[in-house]
């Protein structure tokens, strides 16, 4: 199809296309959302139930929650329509084999569902495959439309003013902080702005007589999503690409090198690298968090859960909001992770079946399953009013945190649809070691990101 088709699918062909769903029984065009589900009408039929095919990338305790739910449905309320979920686990190759499917015209070996990075939107807008979500939002005869997700959540997923798909797995960048640790240096709370969390590091940082660290203040590695949150904070007009961060068009440049919002914050985080207590790369952050080795963290709301049972009753851990780069910073941070994309995969009852399970999945009480298991928030607003999920938001103040921080931020602060997701993680990973490492000064670095990553854009542009 295009370039960037040939690199994914070098990818997919590397680990090997799962066959995970039967030929379909009819490859017309499912056209558009059912008035008439044909799913209902087999209700009580005896014939063979319709087979759909889900792709995901949970593990753990995330991935123990999803298949509940879709057992759930398979007992229930999939039984009474004659339809049935096989729930594939295929890490985060999903959306490369999905696109390999298509290249190959292969539909028996591909999805009817799969779960996306928000990013690839405009990649599966591109598959005449991709079922364009609004149509299925906007139909009367479906129980949840768009008005159930946060406004920033319908942005997160919107594409060209349409929502190519829905939100399912959202998680927004957190302050991980040992309580104790802050009490104990004389703090009586976590840091507000980038200049505090410089002050906060080298407060919080210990060594040994030989100078050796024994515990760093500060634990992150900047990456695309660090670098991108720390941009589209400082105001809601803050985007890192153009066109609103890739969202209204196809985006053509990286534009926070040109504001002045990524020297902003490379300028304050030069004083976080200097307090000589803050460790600029990732080994294995949730352990050393759990073991005391470091006293402070920034990472998504989707590793709660697994800092819960890490850290258990060895000390008091609490969240905080992500800190600002400027006091007067109200962009806020930005919704991330995954997106459910439907699939046309066989006849219109395939499409609508699929739907209904998207549907269940987005019900309150699961997702309100679906949350306390990850960290990820709620999707449905109904879902935050449960009595369930109001006590469970007392009982555990760290995910609410993240609920507040997704509402009282801008909707317009996003990661931007770059097109080039790893090949710009990989420019902006690597020049921040260098930053980090004092190989490179601030105007350097901004440079060489702006450059590089532009540089990438026209070469997508110019293939595409």
């Amino acid at each position: 199809m295009k370039r960037a088709f040939a690199v994914l699918m070098a990818l997919a062909l590397s680990s090997g296309l799962a066959a995970c769903g039967s030929t379909p029984k009819n490859a017309s065009d499912p056209g558009s959302p059912r008035a008439d589900s044909a799913s209902e009408s087999r209700q009580n039929s005896t014939e063979d139930p319709i087979e759909i095919v889900f792709w995901h990338s949970f593990g753990g305790a995330t991935g123990e929650a999803l298949q509940s739910i879709i057992d759930n449905y398979n007992k229930t309320r999939g039984s009474e329509k004659g339809i049935k979920v096989s729930l594939v686990y295929q890490g985060y190759e999903g959306t490369d084999k999905v696109l390999l499917a298509y290249q190959t015209k292969d539909t028996a070996n591909a999805p009817d569902i799969n779960v996306g990075l928000t990013s690839t939107i405009p990649s599966m807008m591109e598959l005449d495959w991709n079922v364009d979500m609004s149509e299925y939002l906007n139909d009367p005869a479906s129980e949840v439309s768009a008005d159930i997700f946060p406004e920033a959540m319908q942005r997160m997923c919107s594409y060209e003013g349409k929502m190519a798909a829905v939100p399912f797995a959202n998680s927004i960048p957190l302050l991980y902080y040992n309580a104790d640790a802050l009490k104990e240096a004389g703090f009586d709370g976590p840091p507000k702005t980038l200049d505090e969390l410089a002050e906060y590091t080298k407060a919080l940082t210990l060594k040994d007589d030989a100078g050796n660290v024994t515990r760093y203040g500060l634990n992150v590695q900047i990456r695309r999503y660090q670098m991108v949150q720390f941009v589209v904070s400082q105001s809601p007009d803050s985007f890192f690409g153009d066109k609103e961060g890739g969202r209204t068009a196809p985006m053509t440049k990286i534009v926070a090198g040109e504001d002045g919002t990524m020297k902003n914050f490379l300028e304050k985080w030069q004083k976080v690298i200097e307090t000589g207590g803050y460790k600029y790369v990732e080994d294995n952050m949730n352990e050393e968090f759990a073991q005391g080795l470091s006293a402070m963290l920034i990472m998504s709301s989707s590793r709660l859960g697994t800092i819960k049972d890490l850290v258990g009753d060895s000390f008091d851990f609490q969240t905080a909001y992500l800190p600002k780069v400027n006091a007067d910073d109200n962009g806020g941070a930005a919704i991330g992770g995954s997106c459910l994309n439907l699939f046309k995969r066989g006849d219109k009852s395939r499409v609508d079946a699929a739907w209904d399970v998207i549907q269940y999945c987005l019900l309150p009480e699961n997702q309100m399953t679906f949350s306390q298991a990850s960290g990820y928030i709620p999707v449905n607003t109904a879902a935050y009013e449960l009595p369930e999920m109001v006590k469970y938001y007392e009982e555990h103040p760290q995910y609410k945190v993240a609920l507040d921080e997704m509402l009282a931020a801008s909707p317009n602060a996003q990661e931007p649809l770059d097109l080039v997701y790893n090949d710009v993680q990989k420019v902006i990973t690597d020049t921040m070691l260098e930053f980090c490492e004092g190989k490179r000064s601030v105007d350097a670095t901004v440079e060489k990101i702006t450059t590089d990553c532009n540089a990438l854009l026209d070469e997508y542009h110019a293939a595409n």
